[in-house]
């Protein structure tokens, strides 16, 4: 379980949380972005991502948002390494390799679950709803890699950017949250991260704009 307080969360999550006694929430496993999510499967641990933002549907049921190359070709189920909350993909939409189209992936975690909106210790304010655009900072965090900054380089395809001045992405950051912070310190959740591509010699990192996920994946 988490080491940040239920209080804390449910204030900025508001009405999300109003359906649930305090009493309840209090033992509830929780799900932020930048947890690692495992995947599962015949009880083994195929492969691993981070999770990229977390909301609660309009069935009170808690979904996750990550990249949708993240669910392998086999059966299994999601875990959360953090809090052992489980769940499933229930939709993705992985566009071809280099074309710079969608790559999301939404998991149902169900109704015993809590949505933190918390990156770390800075708490999340909402989707940024507006494109990304370049020149932008932004940040990604992952669990291979950690977290880091840098500006958007250009956009890559329909739904793509890339980013540049970062270090090298490791396997297992895919899915993470892409952020910047606004004004009053909080962070605004702009992208879903996939990882590098080189061209023309220069070398990027990669991800999908969370506003289009957030529609595709609805």
């Amino acid at each position: 379980m988490k080491t940040r307080t239920i209080l804390a969360a449910a204030t900025l999550a508001g009405a999300t949380l109003l359906a649930t006694p305090p009493a309840a929430q209090a033992l509830l496993p929780s799900i932020s972005p930048g947890d690692q999510l495992d995947y599962i499967s015949e009880g083994q641990t195929e492969t691993f991502c981070t999770l990229g933002y977390v909301y609660t549907g309009d069935d009170a049921h808690v979904y996750g948002v990550t990249a949708g190359h993240c669910q392998p070709d086999m059966p299994g189920y999601i875990r959360d390494q953090d809090s052992g909350a489980t769940g499933t993909f229930v939709r993705t939409n992985v566009s071809p390799a280099h074309s710079g189209g969608p790559d999301y992936g939404l998991i149902d975690f169900g109704r015993h679950v809590l949505a933190v909106p918390f990156i770390g210790d800075t708490p999340i304010a909402d989707a940024a709803v507006a494109a990304p655009h370049p020149g932008q900072t932004i940040c990604h965090s992952g669990v291979s890699s950690g977290q880091h900054c840098g500006t958007i380089a250009r956009a890559y395809g329909e739904d793509q950017y890339l980013t540049a001045n970062m270090p090298p992405s490791i396997p297992g950051d895919s899915g993470g949250p892409v952020w910047y912070r606004d004004d009053d310190g909080a962070a605004r959740v702009v992208g879903i991260w996939l990882g590098e591509k080189s061209s023309g010699g220069e070398h990027y990192g990669r991800f999908a704009a969370l506003s289009i996920g957030l529609s595709i994946l609805a």
